[in-house]
């Protein structure tokens, strides 16, 4: 079964939609990673500030405390008692400690340092930092502790931690994230009160952990932890994926912010434009559906005008030629029965169009169309081919079934001629072909057989049919088998010409001679000319052999003239097609002047049909050719159309009066005057006259009485190889000399 071909603008939508969807998810993808990718950088960028304002915060307590210490220690203990109480009330307690009198003073009191906190305090690492949480004793609450020690003075400013927490924002995205500071094992040392934060949770592996997270994510976080790095990590948090953004505080060692807001809400703006994109993206392919509708709906109105201007002429409304092949190979390849098709062609149509307009020609065809259709049977079909041809593909049971088509169809085609005058100028003709008459396949076989029986049909009006058979066949694998030898024969030169003299009335003197071709293949068999020049006529071979024969021609000339040989004028037949070729006299000049033949002594033969074509640009061929030193000749005339017109407009040396014409003239006086008047007019105006195929004494009696100047014909000589011509050539020298 023949596969549906899917239409190309359903192909390209398809191919739209499929390209926008791509696109969508393309663009949506980047949008959302670039947004994404942007949004956390905004969020590092904000835990960056929070970072940087938190050791803004240290850095200027620990410049108070310093300034502090350096203030009290000359003062006396009721002064630093004062700055201590002054302290207490805004909220953080300062406490002096000295280690030399192993006393601390803190809100006026003064009291001894235990053993363990002497130590403990002797050891501090740096001159100044700041503790991780830890519990007052004194208070109970989370407390953060910032010391400065200089020699054995020591500073303590000690804050709740929630009195820190609140110098800082700790949230941020319009409260939508918060902040954590945690150490580098995880554990919290502040938090904020945002409603997300977890309050009990003392370490953040806890939530990590127990949300189920990816254990190779959790590890390269603690390792960023450990070495003091800064990143970003997806966690699984209150069962949203929260994006965990983490700086480390520079100048407390091991302490970090990390900043924590749920992942939609870093999407929202994305989602935003993703969604304005889906829906333009949906729009679009809805625009791109909706032509298809439209397309579909389109397609189905117009289905039957489409299937006409595929299927059928638009003049006859007859198949074309497409739909009569494919119709036609379904019967043969389906059916049963007889079928065999019919080429029927209207002889003269050209005559009706040129006589009475194209518009009045695509009527008679129309009425044809209507017969046709009228007459073949219901399960036949036809169509109009081309121009003036039809195919008819008709089932039959004997083949005088066809015969009686055709006799119908061209009763009835001749009674509307008729009507108009015009049933002698036309006639149409059958080809027939029938599926058993040969070892046919399919319709193009048909086709070409039923051609090539129209081809037969004779010019007598009353046989108006024929019907293929094998002999046909036969001549058309003849012709091909010459087209396929023509070219190696010409390169192994098995084209040879003759000579047949060209004779004075009287028979005792050559004046020329024509140059007729021969063809003997490798083994020695003549193809005669009837059988090969129609052939390259039609397929143009013969303007390379035309051309091969006038160059064997003038070496032949040139050879006879350097061995001082008597030579005659040489006519070579010239194709019509040579007057089409841009290049034609001067190729012919050329081959000429290289073998230095004189002016007069070529020849070159036209024949009459030549005439009907343009006459002017016919005069300037011919008189360029004679200014070159040819001599030129209408051959065959009388045979076609020409004219006594002809001679005054056209400038020929010589004209050859056709044998039909001498024929059809010899017992008619009325004929036998007008051929003397062409004879006599043409002397006037200074024509040699040549009557060709002279073969009895009673042509040549007339031709004595005319005063014809040469005579061709097998009366004298038939054409001859060129060494029997020259020795009748030597004996016709003699004999005049």
């Amino acid at each position: 079964m023949k596969k549906r071909k899917i239409p190309i603008l359903v192909m390209s939508s398809i191919l739209a939609i499929g390209v926008v969807g791509i696109t969508m998810f393309t663009y949506v993808n980047y949008v959302r990673q670039s947004l994404w990718n942007q949004a956390v950088n905004d969020i590092l960028d904000s835990t960056t500030q929070e970072q940087e304002s938190f050791q803004l915060f240290i850095e200027k307590d620990m410049e108070n405390l310093t300034t502090i210490l350096n203030s009290v220690s000359l003062e006396d203990e009721t002064v630093i008692g004062s700055i201590m109480e002054h302290s207490s009330s805004n909220g953080y307690n300062l406490i002096y400690i000295d280690l030399n009198e192993r006393t601390y003073l803190h809100q006026r009191q003064k009291e001894k340092l235990l053993d363990e906190e002497v130590n403990l305090l002797n050891n501090l690492p740096l001159s100044k930092g700041i503790t991780k949480p830890y519990l007052n004793r004194v208070n109970g609450e989370r407390t953060i502790a910032s010391y400065i020690k200089l020699e054995d003075k020591l500073l303590v400013k000690e804050a709740p931690v929630e009195y820190i927490a609140e110098q800082f924002s700790l949230s941020f995205y319009n409260d939508l994230g918060f902040s954590y500071i945690i150490d580098d094992s995880g554990n919290v040392l502040m938090r904020n009160n945002h409603k997300n934060a977890n309050r009990t949770m003392q370490n953040l592996f806890d939530i990590i952990d127990i949300e189920g997270n990816d254990q190779a994510i959790i590890q390269s976080f603690e390792n960023a932890l450990a070495n003091h790095k800064k990143g970003y990590a997806l966690f699984n948090y209150h069962d949203d994926t929260n994006v965990f953004c983490y700086i480390p505080i520079t100048i407390l060692n091991g302490w970090y912010i990390v900043s924590i807001i749920p992942n939609d809400i870093i999407m929202t703006q994305a989602n935003n434009i993703i969604i304005f994109t889906i829906i333009l993206s949906v729009i679009i392919i809805g625009a791109i559906g909706f032509i298809l509708l439209l397309y579909r709906y389109n397609q189905r109105k117009h289905k039957n005008e489409v299937e006409y201007l595929a299927y059928f002429d638009a003049l006859t409304n007859l198949f074309n030629y497409q739909k009569f092949k494919e119709e036609g190979n379904q019967r043969i390849n389906q059916d049963e029965k007889k079928w065999a098709v019919i080429y029927s062609d209207i002889a003269g149509f050209k005559i009706i169009n040129d006589l009475n307009g194209y518009e009045f020609g695509d009527k008679i065809l129309k009425e044809l169309a209507k017969i046709i259709q009228n007459t073949i049977s219901l399960q036949s079909f036809s169509c109009h081919m081309t121009a003036d041809k039809f195919l008819m593909m008709c089932d039959y049971q004997e083949k005088q079934d066809l015969a009686k088509i055709c006799e119908s169809i061209h009763r009835q085609l001749y009674s509307i001629l008729k009507k108009y005058g015009l049933e002698k100028e036309s006639v149409i003709k059958f080809g027939i072909c029938c599926l058993e008459d040969d070892e046919i396949h399919n319709i193009d076989g048909l086709v070409d057989r039923s051609h090539l029986a129209l081809n037969e049909v004779s010019s007598n009006p009353k046989d108006y049919y024929s019907f293929y058979n094998y002999s046909m066949r036969e001549r058309m694998m003849k012709e091909a088998d010459i087209e396929a030898k023509m070219e190696k024969a010409l390169e192994n030169r098995e084209f040879v010409f003759y000579l047949q003299p060209k004779y004075n009335v009287l028979g005792n003197q050559i004046l020329g001679a024509e140059a007729l071709v021969r063809w003997i293949d490798h083994t020695g068999t003549m193809i005669m000319p009837g059988d090969f020049i129609p052939i390259f006529e039609k397929n143009g071979f013969i303007l390379k052999l035309d051309e091969y024969v006038f160059e064997k021609v003038c070496q032949y000339l040139s050879d006879r003239i350097q061995k001082n040989y008597p030579v005659v004028s040489i006519s070579i037949n010239v194709s019509r097609l040579h007057f089409y070729q841009l290049d034609f006299i001067e190729r012919y000049v050329n081959i000429k002047e290289k073998y230095q033949i004189p002016d007069g002594l070529l020849e070159l033969e036209v024949t009459e049909n030549v005439l009907l074509e343009d006459m002017k640009k016919i005069q300037e061929i011919i008189s360029q050719l004679q200014s070159y030193g040819f001599k030129c000749s209408i051959d065959d005339f009388g045979s076609g159309y020409s004219s006594l017109n002809l001679l005054k407009d056209l400038s020929f040396d010589v004209i050859k009066l056709d044998k039909l014409f001498l024929d059809n003239s010899v017992n008619s006086q009325r004929s036998e005057e007008i051929i003397k008047s062409i004879i006599d007019m043409a002397k006037h105006i200074e024509i040699k006259t040549v009557a060709e195929g002279v073969e009895t004494q009673k042509q040549l009696a007339f031709l004595k009485k005319t005063d014809c100047d040469m005579i061709q014909g097998y009366i004298f000589s038939k054409p001859l190889p060129i060494h029997e011509f020259e020795d009748i050539l030597k004996d016709s020298q003699r004999l005049v000399a």
